[in-house]
Parts: C-alpha cells; structure tokens; sequence
C-alpha cells in the first residue's frame, strides 16, 4: 500500500525558523518530525478516557497502592 505525500510550505520569520530548528535538534529529530508530533493530537485526536480508567490515573497519582499478601493475592486483586 503506497502513501501519498505533498510539500506544505509556510512562510515565516528567519529567527522563528532558527528557534523551531534548534528545539528539533534539541530533541534529536528533524524540523519534520518535530513539526508533526506537534500537530499529531490535533490531526489524530484520541479517545477519551472511560470513568474506570480515569479513576485508575487518579489513584495512581495520588499514590494510591495494592496491600496484598503475596504476588497471587496480587493478581487476583488485578482480576489478572
């Protein structure tokens, strides 16, 4: 399966052009790489988090922890 591309060009101001090459470098991709992680949520937006996963990402940063007894009471506790 092929993928088509096509050249976008913009114009801008030479420093802004430097500004935006130097945080490519800075992060170790090209000025296209950076360019498109920056618009990938906006062109790709993700699904919203279900409740259950919200309440996880909650409890994880508050810290919230497992007591269990050993590594099967673990599991089970994971419904694993």
């Amino acid at each position: 399966m092929s993928t088509k591309t096509i050249r976008l060009s913009v114009d801008m101001d030479i420093k802004d052009h430097k500004k935006l090459k130097i945080l490519a470098d800075a992060m170790g991709v090209s000025l296209r790489e950076f360019i498109l992680n920056l618009l990938d949520p906006i062109l790709h937006p993700e699904k919203k988090p279900n409740k259950e996963t919200i309440k996880a990402m909650k409890d994880a940063r508050s810290r919230k922890t497992i007591k269990t007894k050993d590594f099967h009471d673990f599991c089970k506790k994971l419904g694993l």
